[in-house]
């Protein structure tokens, strides 16, 4: 009887240590990618943080569902307005695809406008799950 209440109060003790950790970690705001981010996370990452490739995810939706979360276009999958990192592209692979694609079209040449109707098109079972992204200016859907 001793035993099982020892390993029932350590269970509960490495439960609470988890979640605090991860309480913890949610709320930790940094301008820094974390060092745990490596490989092509981090180069999305990085873009996502350059001026260019702040301003083209700004004009794109995301279509994973992360607009209940309070997250208003793909950017705000890896930067907050504030410039505090978000975790959230770390975990989700829609964001992380919509952000290549984004950064393999730029790198072709592409227009913000392809670039946003081509994504629009790609992801559109999903577009009950879009943020409301606006269009970029001058753009039209389909153009």
């Amino acid at each position: 009887m001793r035993l099982e209440k020892t390993l029932a109060a350590a269970i509960v003790a490495v439960f609470l240590v988890v979640i605090g950790y991860f309480l913890y970690t949610s709320s930790f705001a940094s301008a820094e990618i974390p060092p745990h981010v490596t490989g092509e996370v981090r180069e999305i990452y990085e873009w996502a943080k350059t001026p260019e490739g702040k301003l083209l995810l700004e004009e794109i939706p995301c279509y994973c569902g992360c607009k209940y979360e309070g997250h208003k276009h793909a950017g705000h999958c890896f930067w907050k307005d504030d410039g505090t990192f978000d975790k959230h592209g770390i975990t989700c692979s829609v964001c992380l695809d919509i952000a290549k694609k984004a950064r393999k079209s730029l790198l072709e040449g592409k227009s913000a406008c392809y670039i946003r109707n081509d994504i629009d098109e790609f992801y559109k079972p999903n577009a009950h799950l879009g943020t409301l992204t606006p269009m970029p200016e001058g753009c039209s859907a389909g153009s």
